[in-house]
């Protein structure tokens, strides 16, 4: 059986105007002066504390500045997410064509399984790889390893695709010898696609790509 890694914030989900909204609540909080907006577009994708940690900022005040964050993100910016247009029929057809679905998001387990139930995806995954808010399993590699280990996929990595939208979801699945394809509704930028196996310019190109290389397996 053919797996798929599924990343969550920009391939699945939009979820960038609620992550930007309670990351400069938290700055604010943390009385730190608010970034450009190009480097804002950055933040969707790779663990809010290493962007933290990357402003400048000492690990107590990114801790701290982070607990502001998951509190705003909590009660008010993940309900300004919405889905991606078309990435429900895409699991669909995947589950109906007996593939086993895992996502492989850096984002917390807590908002991932809101995210997931809220927006109606939740029932199309056979298991929920995420990143811990409390815990080692912070990086996109670290969740992918969750991932193989929880599902006993050692072994099986030629059978396994992972679909995502930024770097860090290519270099994490590289790690492992797993081939990605970037999505470019997400927050990627063109020449971090390109480092990717295969590009997706819709869901239903993103269909063709996952259903020829299923068949070249």
């Amino acid at each position: 059986m053919n797996t798929l890694l599924i990343d969550v914030d920009g391939t699945l989900v939009d979820s960038f105007p609620g992550i930007r909204a309670s990351f400069i609540y938290a700055l604010e909080q943390a009385d730190w002066p608010i970034p450009s907006e190009e480097r804002i577009s950055q933040i969707a994708g790779p663990p809010m504390i290493d962007t933290l940690l990357s402003l400048g900022m000492e690990p107590g005040l990114a801790y701290m500045t982070l607990a502001h964050y998951l509190d705003h993100y909590g009660h008010t910016g993940w309900k300004m997410s919405s889905p991606f247009a078309g990435m429900h029929e895409f699991l669909s057809w995947a589950k109906d064509h007996g593939y086993r679905l895992c996502t492989a998001t850096s984002k917390g387990e807590y908002f991932a399984e809101q995210a997931l139930r809220h927006h109606g995806f939740w029932d199309f995954f056979d298991f929920m790889g995420a990143a811990q808010e409390d815990g080692e399993r912070k990086s996109k590699a670290a969740v992918i390893a969750h991932v193989l280990d929880s599902m006993q996929l050692r072994g099986q990595e030629q059978a396994i695709l992972m679909v995502g939208d930024r770097i860090h979801d290519i270099d994490g699945a590289r790690e492992f010898g797993i081939g990605t394809v970037a999505v470019a509704w997400g927050y990627g930028t063109e020449s971090e696609r390109t480092q990717a196996a295969f590009e997706a310019a819709s869901p239903a190109q993103l269909e063709s790509i996952v259903d020829e290389w299923s068949h070249s397996h």
